[in-house]
């Protein structure tokens, strides 16, 4: 039986499909065409019977490998041994459909001379029912390989393929596809790898597995399938069974484009994205281009844009593209060009070989990227590109990527991070690098990517940014934040880098606390603000801390622990034998320590308190950076000033026979802990004996002076730990730019909140109603002011809630605040609530507790002690005494005023040095600051004395509040505010757990598919004209075009783009996210290129500068050996009395020097001088001044130009050569 008859009789056979399976819209269509050519007949009816290839073929080694099969080079030993290839592909029930679509090309149109000749179709049985039979396609051998293979392989020489070579190789492949098309066959997966080369340099097209027919010339499919950075948008937009999506030929168009570009580049477009970002990308943005246009024709440009046009009615077909002048101007004898191919084959093959890259094929929403793998499900990476947008689509969403390991997703621009509850190795050295300067979607969502735009954005905008971290208690912000931070350090250079983690580790050790819901959750807000000079180099940080909860020194909730520090000081002190020299008794049971019985506590609250020996290695930690910080000499009084908080907690007033309060232990009192501390003398503390109206309020009176001393005196320690630190992690004052990260206490809710969880409830509040201004708000206000059709957003407005709460003569704050100034208990408060706050948002629903209708939902607050707790003062005559320690910390910290958020105030009193300019150099000038950045708590920024007015925890809230606000209002629309919203996966901490209804809550509150459809409908970005031109014109527009600000020159620059979905108001340009993000990434490889020729023209002036050196120094030499010359010859003149001519002993070092110094050669010295000198020379040339700035930089970046010159050109120098 010859093989060309058993095709023949074989051409039914086929994929047929399993009783009761049901048919999906792409096979439906598959299998009436073949029913129709068969007579009716199942095209998988007949596969039993493809014939064995027995012992015919003998496989040699493997020349190719792709995600259906591998493909061999093999013998034929009943032909003479003629050389074959034959791929083989598992006969699974998913393949089916793949072999039959190919043996039916194979068959019927393997005639085309661009197509590869078959000789035939067999099935090794594998015997074992464990495993599946192997379909063998017996084919032409290319020996030549693919033309990927002999574009890296030029790319590995330094070259690359020569625009005629490509231009026949793509004409040569559109031949065969206008053969396929005019059968109505379509191929879905023309790429490079697809295209081989004969021994000859002639071309084929192969690989016709995912070939379909279609019903006519204007046909169309509708599955979702190909290799992804090939598929055309429309592949990409269409769905199985849609009347009017779907595609036809000329999606083959479109990967022919993309083909020339992989051809001439050496890569396809987003290569290394995700397949699930890089479909995103090609449905989004403007279709893509060559690297460097300028180093390519016009006709190849304009040949890539005809192909990559992504409206595929406006798209010409295949018969129309072949007409192209790129193609149709090539010669008619294409011989010379099939040999010119050849004989490159040949040299560079090899090289080429070892670069190929990875395949992958998406099919109904998987991803195959090798035969033996499994399909992996392609998780949508992006909230706001979900088609259906439900609670539920989400929730499926994220849990799903939880299980694969992902909890990082964005939602637009805005970052959401699930809690996976355990440690994953994705922040390493390999991180930083990979999210160093890249696009949004070059990588996979991480909080190093928000690092990453804040750090572009500051540079490329010029404007302050901040990162936002928000979420319940426990949903993972400050480990992120620390991510964050450490990520901008490493994109800066910072040289502080590891001191300011080592800072931020002591804040946390003096700020952070147990609670039943976190074992070391943030009891602050946190606002660390990185600095940065003009060329992009990280200065160091400024911390801001607000709203510290001090009342957790002297709670009496035992189920709430007390700051960290006071447990890693009192166990560090113990393990070192010191408490005695402190003070402090053993045992661990001081009443500020809340230290139970063990087994009968909650397992979070109590983990540190209950460590001590985890506590004493951490102890030794915190001592260990407070020494990087050049902290040593503050840390004895810090210590003694913490054990005295602990002693006063040991302190208990009782009322004497007079009816005044008194101390109850004087065990405790003569101690002389506290009184050396804080006034070095006999008295611990001032007399608290006082007249008064009850005998009652004494007793009072000195438990609220005790326990405001304990938290204020910690307040004050963290201070002097903060203001001390800061100067050592900040460099010099010459700082341009900043980014801001704010942390800070989470939402939560226990069993009983008191004014803690209200402060703590209602900043998150805050933070909440100003993420839905940015959000939702402002941009709908916008669209109406620039008389743009308004995308209404839905969304929870909580402007409401926040007014009842902050208003500033009817909101709950000042409430409470005029109780507490007059002494008024909790029934004035919840009069005055029912008098002045209306609404459904605060209710009083006892006699001592009322409610708040959050955000979040209804919380239910304890009122009994609110307004005593909000009294934040501690007595005069306190202060007075205080003031009088012989020690001078401790007189400052009660003599320095404090600022409007309650913080200490430092007086220093080092004379302030001038800051140093930078002179203009001829290269260019350094731009002038443009930021003005906050300033440290100095002594002109102190408001309030210590004992001069009562202050109160409330409005120290408010004002705390308004400067952190104010401090946000920064950039427009979204512009430098960057969000990460936080979330809490489960309730128990089990790695990678995850609750429905606790995460359907949280993205309700977080107002996560409220987000998600405004970044669907929505422009985040509005810009106005001066600043959109300012930043891009010089992406579309000639450098010596005149751009004048008008609405005209902003349309224009999008045309040229070919940016899709944006919208121009009256005075502002209305952006998708993703359209600036591709903005972005333009500019930032635009400034890339720029970067390259600076370096390279420093090169270029560095060699001339040593070449002119060389020279000159040469001449010296040689100007000095002519000398001695002539002197040694009137010397043997005068010796001999002859007569000799001088200007023979002048001219001839004159020539030496032109035969390279002979002389200089025989004596040895020369040379050695002059390497030294050139060695000196060259040691000094490492700091050249930098180049011009070039017309098309739009920023001065000698952040780009840190790299030498020599290692760019030797990086890459095929791209080089380019440039020049």
């Amino acid at each position: 039986m010859d093989e060309y008859d058993y095709d023949r009789r074989g051409r039914s056979a086929g994929a047929g499909r399993r009783a009761g399976k049901s048919r999906d819209p792409e096979e439906e269509d598959d299998f009436d065409i073949r029913e129709k050519n068969t007579g009716g007949h199942g095209t998988l009816q007949r596969l039993d019977s493809i014939q064995d290839p027995e012992k015919r073929y003998a496989l040699k080694e493997v020349i190719g490998s792709g995600v259906c099969g591998d493909v061999y080079e093999a013998i034929d030993q009943q032909a003479g041994s003629k050389k074959v290839a034959i791929k083989i592909q598992k006969l699974t029930p998913e393949t089916q459909a793949l072999i039959v679509e190919e043996y039916r090309v194979l068959r019927d149109f393997a005639g085309h001379p661009n197509l590869p000749d078959f000789y035939g179709i067999y099935r090794r049985r594998s015997g074992k029912k464990t495993e599946y039979d192997q379909i063998w396609f017996v084919m032409e051998l290319c020996e030549g390989g693919s033309v990927m293979d002999l574009v890296r392989g030029l790319i590995a020489s330094n070259k690359k393929m020569r625009e005629e070579h490509i231009a026949y190789i793509l004409k040569e492949v559109i031949k065969a596809l206008i053969h396929l098309h005019e059968n109505n066959v379509i191929h879905r997966d023309v790429r490079g790898s697809n295209i081989l080369l004969t021994k000859e340099g002639e071309i084929r097209l192969v690989d016709f597995g995912l070939s379909r027919m279609i019903k006519g010339e204007l046909g169309k499919r509708n599955s979702c399938i190909g290799s992804p950075n090939w598929m055309a948008p429309e592949v990409v937009t269409s769905k199985a069974g849609g009347s009017d999506s779907g595609y036809g030929s000329r999606a083959d168009v479109w990967a022919i484009g993309i083909t020339a570009i992989e051809l001439a580049d050496g890569r396809p477009p987003f290569q290394d994205m995700h397949p699930t970002r890089a479909l995103f990308q090609i449905v989004r943005n403007p279709p893509p281009t060559l690297y460097r246009q300028s180093n390519w024709s016009q006709n190849f440009n304009d040949f890539i844009s005809e192909c990559l046009e992504k409206n595929p009615d406006n798209r010409p077909f295949m018969a129309e593209i072949i007409e192209h002048p790129f193609l149709a101007e090539l010669p008619e004898n294409d011989y010379l060009l099939t040999q010119e191919i050849k004989a490159l084959a040949m040299d560079v093959l090899e090289k080429g070989k070892a670069g190929r890259q990875p395949e992958a094929i998406v099919r109904k929403n998987l991803l195959k990227t090798h035969q033996t793998n499994p399909p992996e499900a392609m998780f949508t990476e992006d909230l706001a590109a979900l088609e259906v947008l439900t609670e539920d689509a989400i929730l499926d969403e994220l849990q799903d990527r939880l299980q694969q390991g992902h909890f990082h997703t964005f939602v637009g621009d805005v970052l959401l991070i699930l809690n996976p509850n355990e440690r994953y190795d994705i922040y390493g050295a390999q991180d930083h690098t990979k999210y160093q300067c890249k696009s949004r979607s070059d990588n996979a969502p991480h909080v190093y990517s928000v690092a990453d735009s804040a750090y572009q954005d500051v540079l490329h905008n010029e404007e302050p940014q901040h990162i936002l971290f928000a979420g319940e208690s426990n949903s993972g912000k400050t480990t992120n934040m620390l991510h964050a931070i450490e990520h901008l350090m490493f994109l800066g250079k910072a040289n502080t880098g590891a001191r300011l983690m080592k800072a931020l580790k002591v804040i946390h050790v003096f700020s952070n606390a147990a609670t039943p819901l976190n074992p070391n959750s943030t009891r602050c807000v946190l606002q660390t603000q990185t600095t940065y000079g003009s060329s992009g180099k990280a200065s160091g940080a400024i911390f801001w801390l607000y709203q510290l909860e001090k009342w957790r020194v002297s709670t009496r909730d035992r189920n709430q622990s007390n700051f960290h520090i006071f447990y890693y000081l009192y166990d560090g002190l113990d393990a070192a034998g010191k408490l005695r020299q402190y003070y402090l008794p053993t045992g661990r049971r001081m009443r500020y320590l809340r230290i139970s019985e063990k087994g009968n506590e909650r397992k979070r609250s109590f983990k540190v308190r209950n460590d001590p020996d985890g506590n004493v290695t951490r102890f030794g930690v915190m001592k260990e950076n407070l020494k990087i910080m050049e902290m040593e000499e503050y840390c004895e009084t810090m210590w003694k000033i913490l054990a005295a908080i602990l002693l006063l907690g040991e302190i208990r007033f009782v009322e004497d026979s007079n009816g005044e309060a008194e101390m109850d232990s004087n065990e405790t009192a003569n101690r002389g802990g506290s009184k050396k501390v804080f006034l070095g003398s006999d008295q611990l503390l001032p007399d608290q004996k006082r007249s008064g109206r009850s005998q009652k309020a004494f007793v009072r009176g000195g438990k609220r002076g005790k326990r405001r001393l304990g938290e204020y005196d910690l307040s004050t320690t963290r201070g002097l730990a903060h203001q001390h630190d800061e100067p050592q992690i900040h460099g010099d004052s010459g700082d341009k730019y900043s980014i801001s990260v704010l942390d800070l206490f989470g939402f939560e809710c226990f069993a009983v909140n008191r004014i803690e969880q209200l402060f703590v409830n209602t900043t998150n509040e805050q933070m909440q109603c100003h993420y839905n201004q940015r959000i939702f708000a402002w941009e709908m206000q916008e669209q109406e002011e620039e008389d743009i059709t308004v995308q209404k957003l839905h969304f929870y407005d909580n402007k409401d809630a926040i007014d009842r709460l902050m208003g500033k003569d009817n909101g709950l704050f000042h409430i409470i605040d005029e109780a507490s100034r007059q002494l008024q208990d909790v029934q004035y408060i919840f009069g005055k609530i029912k008098e002045r706050i209306q609404g459904i948002h605060v209710k009083q629903i006892s006699s001592h507790e009322f409610t708040i209708a959050h955000y979040t939902g209804k919380i239910v607050y304890d009122a009994s002690e609110i307004s005593e707790k909000n009294r934040d003062f501690v007595p005069p005559e306190m202060i007075e005494t205080l003031r009088q320690s012989s020690l001078e910390t401790v007189k400052d910290m009660f003599t320095n005023k404090l600022t409007k958020a309650g913080n200490l105030t430092i007086v220093v009193d080092d004379p302030k040095t001038e800051e140093k300019k930078t002179p203009k150099s001829k290269w260019g000038v350094i731009m002038q600051e443009t930021t003005k950045l906050r300033k440290y708590n100095t002594a002109s920024k102190g408001q309030y004395s210590q004992t001069r007015k009562m202050r109160t925890c409330a409005a120290t809230f408010r004002s705390t509040s308004l400067e952190i606000l104010k401090s946000l209002l920064v950039g427009g629309g979204s512009g430098g505010i960057h969000f990460v919203r936080c979330i809490r996966a489960d309730l128990e901490g089990t790695p990678q757990g995850f609750y429905r209804d606790v995460v359907r809550q949280q993205i309700r509150a977080l107002a996560v598919l409220d987000t998600a459809k405004a970044r669907q409908r929505g422009y985040p970005y509005r810009i106005t004209f001066q600043e959109f031109l300012r930043r891009y014109k010089f992406l579309a527009f000639d450098f010596d075009e005149n751009v004048e600000i008008t609405k005209d020159n902003c349309r224009l620059l999008l045309v040229r783009l070919k940016m899709e979905g944006w919208i121009i108001g009256k005075t502002k340009v209305f952006l998708k996210y993703y359209n600036e993000e591709y903005l972005s990434r333009l500019y930032e490889t635009q400034v890339k290129k720029i970067v390259k020729v600076q370096c390279m023209m420093r090169a270029f002036l560095a060699r001339k500068n040593i070449a002119n050196k060389v020279v000159n120094l040469k001449k010296q030499v040689g100007s000095e050996a002519s000398v001695d010359k002539e002197e040694g010859a009137v010397d043997r003149h005068d010796a001999r009395g002859s007569c000799a001519d001088d200007t023979e002993s002048v001219q001839g070092p004159c020539c030496e020097e032109g035969n390279g110094s002979v002389d200089e050669g025989r004596d040895g010295s020369g040379d050695e001088g002059l390497h030294q000198i050139l060695q000196q020379q060259m040691e000094v040339e490492e700091h050249i001044p930098s180049p011009p700035t070039l017309p098309c930089s739009p920023l001065s970046r000698p952040r780009a130009i840190f790299a030498t010159s020599t290692p760019v050109q030797s990086s890459d120098s095929g791209d080089a050569r380019s440039d020049e």
